[in-house]
């Protein structure tokens, strides 16, 4: 008898994550997705590899689930096996578990109208509901880059890691509290990442006011991949400016900042991702010169209490 499970990763299973993914990316599944992407993610995996689960048969990984990267892959021959629907299952528990209002991930299938693809159908069959998209957008060419002088009152400084961490993570939660997707740091999840070998805590800038310096009302994080050809972006991974804050500017002196330091590093490409619902967003980052590329549709499953 063929026996089927799903577990938490172990680091021997990033070759057979690995596998999975690149046998997916092989046969198109992901949009806008490539191998260094992949690498990516894996690099995130292995360094907390319980972060995410896996299906097994018979003590074969054969497929895997990461919520942190919204992500869910079954190997291709391994499908139609109840893989998906137990990690999936799994997911839901372990965030209920964790008081988390449900599980994202990413369900290919994007445009207008939306193309009928295989992930679609498994998430309408397992009762996610499509809850919005991830519009990429990117800028070639960062000569030019308007004003970055903030309004009066106003000081862009770098983040301390230690003396900011605390009202850092608080106003970067308060800036998404009303975003469509969940979003949520923990003080010691920052402080953690801050502290890892390789992260540019250089990458990070902060908005406040001249007269409660500190008191953060808005940031912007950056850091710097590669595609598949080599050529490299300076990505915005993340622009946040508290309620009350909104409509002064701030986010495009943020952007505008983010823009000028790829410059500097020699940089000619950036890119960034904003949900598409986000006009105002949109329109700002449209200015700044950016265009969409790819859009990434996110579906989710219930994890409330009875859901």
């Amino acid at each position: 008898m063929i026996e089927r499970g799903v577990r938490h990763a172990r680091g021997p299973d990033i070759a057979s994550i690995e596998a999975i993914w690149h046998a997916c990316l092989r046969e198109g599944a992901w949009e806008g997705v490539g191998r260094a992407d992949v690498e990516r993610n894996l690099e995130d995996v292995a360094r907390d590899p319980s972060g995410t689960l896996v299906a097994v048969e018979d003590d074969v990984v054969v497929g895997s689930l990461t919520t942190r990267i919204d992500d869910l892959s079954v190997a291709p021959g391994s499908r139609h096996r109840g893989h998906g629907r137990a990690l999936l299952d799994a997911a839901v528990a372990r965030a209920r578990d964790g008081g988390e209002p449900y599980v994202l991930l990413y369900v290919p299938g994007g445009g207008d109208p939306p193309r009928d693809t295989a992930a679609r159908r498994f998430a309408a069959a397992t009762g996610m509901a499509y809850r919005a998209t991830l519009t990429r957008m990117r800028r070639d060419g960062l000569g030019g880059v308007g004003d970055l002088a903030p309004p009066a009152g106003i000081v862009l400084r770098p983040l301390l890691p230690a003396e900011d961490l605390t009202a850092y993570v608080a106003m970067v939660n308060a800036s998404f509290a009303d975003h469509p997707t969940y979003f949520h740091l923990e003080e010691d999840v920052a402080a953690r990442t801050h502290a890892a070998p390789g992260f540019d805590l250089d990458g990070i800038a902060l908005i406040v006011a001249a007269d409660r310096p500190d008191l953060p009302v808005g940031f912007v994080r950056t850091y710097v991949e590669a595609d598949d050809a080599g050529i490299a972006a300076g990505v915005v991974g993340h622009v946040g400016v508290l309620p009350e804050w909104r409509g002064r500017g701030l986010g495009r002196v943020l952007v505008r900042w983010a823009l000028r330091r790829f410059a500097a590093m020699g940089l000619d490409r950036a890119e960034l991702s904003v949900v598409a619902t986000n006009a105002s967003a949109l329109r700002l980052y449209a200015a700044e010169g950016f265009e969409s590329i790819v859009a990434w549709p996110q579906w989710t499953k219930d994890a409330s209490p009875g859901g």
